[in-house]
């Protein structure tokens, strides 16, 4: 604890004379820089909290939080076991779904697809047609003879709802290799803003997919959504409980590992880089706190002389740095959520001052930014610490000085 003669100090040398403006220019540097430091930190981990969370929202919205699969990829009786996942606690959807791979030709162009077959009745309701996911055109494909494209696979093949396209799908027979043509309508083209879904996904009622397969009452795996999330490890665990052996549950984070492994190398690269930046700031604390006790050696050789401890001393002059580090650090919060509350507001201003806004502006505009209490907690505590590392060795210095060497020089 300080005393009060400690603090009165303390504050005279936070607020020095003509002598020390400089010390004090050079305080309030260090002090913009952490502020600078802190909000930047502030900012980029919300924005890269809030592309994951744009992204697993997109994902499951194309497909579900929780994959389950049977032996061989192939389940035999996928009614049942979609009954039993969607008895478990946490569950909102469970969808059986047959996945296979073809070609789709539309106008002489024909590009790799993947097949997927749903029920109609569950076709309806998903995210992708129920105004969840962007729609661009068309309807759900829930009769038979339909189904919907990516929108980028749509924009390839040049087609639009309305037209017409062939499923090509290679097997073997007792006369060898065959080629199976199968043609469609076009009911809707769906953009998800998911690169792997809006560029090769063909989704069509499962009953057409299993006769073009010519596989009877089986599906590839169920797509299971979950209420809250959060609860994902515990819906696992349940699911592993209630089907038992041979049933394998994939996550979407695992069925998208490349991609947010590149996430999280970019977070933490952008966030080092960040990083650099405060420890900057904090050196120029270190440089302005080595100036004030430069400045003041007169006074703390006096301060000495009457008795102050080597100790009281060195307190004092840690308070000080630490005080200039702690209004940097809470000025950088104010200012990091500031601007983390005023982005929506500020990216509609300027998207409505431009006749056509470019895309990055909407894409800002739908971006949440996240940022949990724990690692607000992590962003203070680390800039904390570096304040008081930063102090140490000026408040040394100070404790230091010889005062009947400093008096007989000055």
């Amino acid at each position: 604890m300080l005393t009060t003669f400690e603090k009165l100090l303390a504050s005279r040398f936070l607020v020095p004379g003509a002598g020390g403006r400089l010390a004090l220019l050079i305080a309030a540097i260090g002090c913009a820089g952490i502020m600078i430091g802190v909000a930047s930190l502030v900012l980029v981990v919300s924005f890269m909290n809030g592309a994951e969370v744009r992204l697993a929202g997109q994902i499951a919205s194309a497909d579900g939080h929780l994959f389950v699969s049977g032996p061989r990829l192939r389940i035999a009786r996928p009614g049942e076991v979609q009954r039993t996942l969607e008895s478990i606690r946490g569950v909102q959807t469970a969808t059986a779904s047959l996945d296979a791979s073809g070609l789709i030709t539309a106008g002489g162009r024909s590009f790799a697809a993947n097949l997927q077959g749903v029920q109609p009745s569950q076709i309806s309701v998903s995210p992708l047609f129920n105004g969840s996911a962007h729609s661009i055109a068309g309807a759900a494909p829930t009769s038979s003879g339909t189904m919907a494209l990516g929108s980028d696979l749509a924009d390839r093949l040049g087609i639009a709802p309305g037209d017409h396209a062939a499923i090509t799908m290679v097997r073997f027979d007792r006369d060898g290799l065959a080629v199976d043509n199968h043609d469609l309508a076009i009911s809707g083209v769906v953009s998800t803003q998911v690169q792997s879904f809006d560029s090769r996904r063909v989704i069509m009622p499962i009953a057409d997919l299993r006769a073009i397969l010519r596989k009877d009452g089986v599906a590839s795996k169920i797509n299971v959504r979950l209420s809250d999330p959060e609860d994902q490890n515990a819906v696992v665990a349940a699911i592993k409980e209630r089907l038992g052996p041979g049933y394998t549950v994939a996550t979407w984070q695992s069925m998208n590992a490349t991609l947010f492994t590149a996430l999280a190398q970019e977070r933490l690269a952008m966030t080092l880089i960040i990083s650099l930046v405060t420890l900057i700031a904090l050196s120029n604390v270190l440089s302005s706190m080595v100036m004030l006790v430069r400045y003041k050696v007169r006074e703390i050789a006096i301060l000495r002389t009457m008795g102050m401890s080597r100790y009281s001393t060195a307190k004092v002059f840690i308070v000080v740095g630490v005080t200039i580090g702690l209004v940097g650090e809470l000025a950088g919060l104010a200012l990091g959520f500031g601007l983390k509350a005023a982005k929506d507001p500020i990216t509609a201003g300027i998207s409505a001052m431009m006749d056509h806004p470019p895309i990055e502006l909407n894409v800002l505009l739908s971006l949440p930014l996240v940022i949990s209490p724990t690692e607000i907690a992590w962003i203070v505590a680390l800039v904390a610490v570096g304040v008081v590392t930063s102090t140490i060795y000026p408040a040394l210095r100070a404790a230091a000085v010889d005062p009947a060497s400093v008096l007989r020089h000055t």
